[in-house]
């Protein structure tokens, strides 16, 4: 299938987290599946292993009980924490708390925005599933962890760009991963193989998707150290 969108900057600036415009009524065909794969392959892992295992779910009775629980993943980690005021998800995810009006408009609409996909997610032509084929490692951060999920969330990212360049849509669902046992049990996932992330995919309704508000690069980026220079050099300085 032919690129839709061949510029990069214009596909790594517009690749947007896809929900309502999800065209729900449009087949995917197995071949645009497979051949963003194979481009995604292509992406950096860990120790040159492909580590990393995919499923895509087509069958509609299994899309409806992944659906099933993704909408209880949104009960028990959105809507009773947010009811019952639980704090670290309320100043997670509550707009409300925002301080300024518009981000407290934005972070509705993102909340709006999954909730419709968590209503009808067995509606997605089809649902990927990236797994790791290792057991996750135990610590939280440092020695095995990094490279762990470096070697899968760049497949993933590959694929969704891919994606996005032939008109589709998708989004990094991992949440879903919450019941990530019954995930498993479900796609019938080999011994010690894990889902760690859930991409629905779809044609999207439309291709004018924009850049989204980004804070400032000078306020992400540090030079040499974080306390140090938050300017960058001048040409003429940089090449003495």
């Amino acid at each position: 299938m032919t690129a839709l969108i061949s510029d990069i900057d214009t596909v790594l600036t517009t690749t947007r987290a896809v929900r309502k415009r999800l065209d729900f009524d449009r087949p995917v065909s197995d071949e645009v599946i497979e051949e963003c794969l194979s481009l995604a392959q292509q992406a950096t892992m860990g120790s040159n292993q492909e580590d990393w295992r995919f499923v895509a779910v087509r069958d509609p009775a299994l899309k409806r009980d992944l659906a099933e629980l993704y909408r209880d993943v949104w009960k028990q980690t959105v809507e009773v924490p947010l009811q019952s005021g639980e704090a670290a998800t309320v100043a997670r995810l509550a707009p409300d708390v925002r301080d300024d009006p518009t981000e407290q408009d934005r972070q509705q609409r993102v909340l709006d925005s999954v909730k419709y996909l968590v209503d009808r997610l067995e509606q997605v032509p089809v649902i990927v599933f990236a797994c790791s084929s290792k057991p996750p490692p135990t610590e939280p951060l440092g020695h095995r962890t990094s490279g762990y999920y470096g070697s899968i969330f760049p497949i993933v990212w590959s694929f969704q760009l891919a994606l996005r360049s032939r008109g589709l849509g998708s989004v990094l669902a991992t949440a879903a991963v919450f019941h990530a046992d019954e995930i498993a049990r479900l796609l019938a996932l080999p011994a010690d193989t894990q889902p760690i992330a859930m991409v629905p995919v779809a044609h999207t309704v439309g291709l004018d998707f924009k850049p989204a508000t980004r804070l400032a690069v000078g306020e992400i980026l540090r030079w040499d150290r974080w306390n140090g220079d938050s300017g960058r050099q001048g040409a003429d300085e940089s090449s003495q």
